[in-house]
């Protein structure tokens, strides 16, 4: 077993609103290994982003950090000043944005954009010596004709070419830790599919540990060898994917799996009953109760832990209960 790269314990993340307390994340806990791609899949507004954006330091009042800690390296990057931690995020640890459109500054040219990443984490490194590398970076991410690329507005490159700008200057200082925040929502299948290839030829090759956020089971099932399952600001199941596809236990999880088009299938595509609950006003008990086809009395007063199913295999479901201690 690789060593652990990047630890989250009982992280929690609460926004301060004028109708109440939104607990985005609630007492999350999140293993990387060095050298692994991680899963962490769920619906919209169920905690994947603002988990990555703690982990960056990137939360805008009125969210805050409330508990929990993020063990890097060896180190809590919440126990850190902001000094300390701009040393690490943006050289040690990295992030690939989920619309790079909006993500990029729209008044520099990609080639400047990239290359001020650079300087700022390499002092000794001339503008010059700079240009170099963001012009091999874009040669390495597949973008043609990089030279003059450089010297281009992100208005002039197509989705796939600003998405390939944005893993090469999340790359450009050599990460240990890439989050890719749901990179190829904004692409065609075509380019999803490339973006994903280069992804995976680059963590090969460079040893990066990858945080995948998606919702795209497939991506997960081709890129990840771990997985966690996130609703409501907790996560509820946990484990290696092919544990998980093999022995899915979770009925949110399973209400994924099935949600997932079959071009075999003549069946009508499932869907899982219900909506996402307002994280103002959460139901008491199991967070996933009121849209669960097994929910029992028990699960509208009590809120399940996480139970071991099968050996690294864990889930927030009563229904594991008893296999908790065999």
């Amino acid at each position: 077993m690789e060593e652990k790269l990047l630890q989250i314990q009982d992280l929690r993340t609460t926004f301060y609103t004028r109708e109440g307390q939104v607990h985005a994340v609630d007492g999350v806990s999140i293993e990387i290994h060095e050298g692994e791609c991680t899963g962490i899949v769920g619906e919209s507004g169920c905690g994947k982003s603002m988990t990555a954006m703690s982990v960056m330091g990137l939360l805008k009042k009125p969210g805050r950090v409330d508990g929990g800690s993020i063990w890097f390296e060896g180190q809590d990057l919440t126990a850190m000043t902001p000094r300390e931690r701009r040393k690490i995020l943006g050289n040690r640890i990295s992030m690939i944005f989920q619309e790079p459109m909006t993500s990029l500054n729209p008044v520099m040219t990609v080639g400047r954009q990239v290359r001020e990443a650079l300087l700022l984490h390499n002092r000794q490194m001339t503008r010059a010596e700079a240009r170099d590398r963001v012009i091999q970076s874009f040669e390495l991410v597949g973008i043609p004709d990089a030279a003059k690329r450089y010297g281009e507005y992100p208005h002039q490159l197509s989705g796939g070419l600003r998405q390939r700008v944005m893993i090469a200057m999340a790359m450009a200082c050599d990460p240990r830790l890439l989050i890719a925040d749901e990179p190829t929502t904004a692409l065609d299948v075509t380019i999803e599919a490339q973006i994903l290839h280069l992804m995976k030829q680059l963590q090969e090759e460079k040893g990066t540990a990858v945080m995948m956020i998606t919702h795209n089971l497939g991506v997960v099932a081709q890129f990840c060898t771990r997985l966690y399952v996130m609703y409501a600001g907790k996560v509820i199941e946990s484990g290696t994917v092919q544990e998980i596809f093999k022995h899915v236990c979770h009925p949110y999880t399973d209400g994924l799996m099935r949600s997932v088009p079959d071009m075999k299938s003549k069946e009508r595509l499932y869907n899982i009953r219900g909506m996402v609950p307002n994280m103002l006003r959460l139901p008491r008990g199991c967070r996933f109760c009121p849209r669960c086809q097994y929910s029992m009395a028990r699960c509208f007063r009590e809120e399940p832990e996480l139970y071991e199913a099968a050996p690294g295999h864990f889930v927030r479901c009563f229904l594991f209960e008893k296999e908790e201690g065999k």
